[in-house]
């Protein structure tokens, strides 16, 4: 089918055959770069798309088209370019098994000229990763690709207002220690009633800065794609991921003062986003039996569809 395509849109264009040739081709090898087919200058946009990618870790073209208010053409020429001269690599979304061509989603992967390229301009990507993302699993990308849409909401929805800052995780973390890396949203608590301590890993954080009184809430994400379990018997209940093992963790962490001692950020919200109505209001219900009316507006449940500044600032 997109050999047929291919082959239409040379035949009808005025174009000379060995540009066809280079057409058809690109078109067949979708994630082989070939640079000498595509004359390249580095501009000031590419240089803003690869410092979201990098903050962002992973991002499709929608994505960005939304964070830097410009249309999806107009993104997918300059990811193209970036792509096929080695600033970014490439792979499927997958967004399902049945779904046919799923947008790319991209990530940094510099070569050494392209390393050397942004060293001359004086960029740095201080967030950029080794790992290797070619073997990231279908389920673990999809749940990255709604976090990121989690934040890139509330970014949007602040954008413009002057009395709110949206605040990214990293300059959150400036002046901290940060004791874990891989995970420095970690949130660790005693469970008296269990006798036990145990960690929650959310999925992201970002704070939101009131210019008028200077006073930044934190909001922990928890991104839930209908997958966890709303609970588990007792014996596993802290063993296996579960909507109400976090909910009591977080509830501790709370209630101990973990947040303001490790960020010093006491206006804390545990923000978890799911996909459907209903679901929301079984985690609502499931909160309410635990906490017993206990830290309200600690918790909010909500889904992407819903998610905006006014229901939850």
């Amino acid at each position: 089918m997109t050999l047929l395509r291919s082959s239409i849109f040379c035949a009808n264009t005025n174009i000379s055959p060995t540009r066809r040739a280079t057409i058809a081709h690109m078109r067949r090898h979708r994630y082989i770069r070939q640079p000498e087919n595509l004359p390249h200058r580095l501009t000031a946009r590419d240089i803003e798309i690869l410092q979201l990618i990098d903050r962002f870790k992973t991002l499709t073209s929608k994505q960005l088209a939304d964070l830097l208010a410009t249309t999806r053409q107009a993104i997918n020429k300059r990811l193209k370019l970036l792509f096929h001269h080695h600033y970014l690599g490439k792979l499927p979304a997958q967004l399902s098994p049945q779904l046919f061509n799923s947008p790319d989603v991209y990530f940094i992967q510099l070569n050494r000229k392209a390393a050397k390229v942004l060293s001359m301009r004086g960029v740095t990507l201080p967030h950029q990763r080794r790992t290797n993302q070619k073997q990231v699993k279908r389920e673990h990308l999809q749940h990255h690709l709604m976090t990121n849409d989690i934040l890139i909401s509330f970014e949007l929805a602040n954008r413009g207002d002057p009395n709110v800052e949206f605040v990214p995780s990293h300059k959150l973390l400036e002046g901290t220690k940060r004791q874990n890396h891989t995970h420095p949203w970690k949130v660790s608590a005693f469970l008296p009633e269990h006798n036990i301590s145990r960690t929650a890993y959310p999925d992201a954080a970002f704070g939101l800065l009131d210019t008028k009184t200077g006073r930044t809430q934190l909001y922990i994400i928890e991104a839930d794609r209908g997958t966890m379990p709303l609970e588990r018997r007792e014996q596993k209940l802290f063993k296996i991921s579960n909507i109400r093992a976090k909910i009591l963790i977080y509830f501790a962490a709370w209630g101990q003062g973990w947040f303001r001692e490790k960020w010093g950020l006491p206006a804390t919200r545990i923000l978890f986003v799911t996909t459907s109505k209903d679901r929301a209001r079984h985690m609502q219900e499931l909160a309410d039996e635990l906490l017993d009316g206990r830290a309200p507006g600690l918790f909010v449940f909500t889904t992407l569809d819903n998610l905006n500044s006014n229901s939850l600032t």
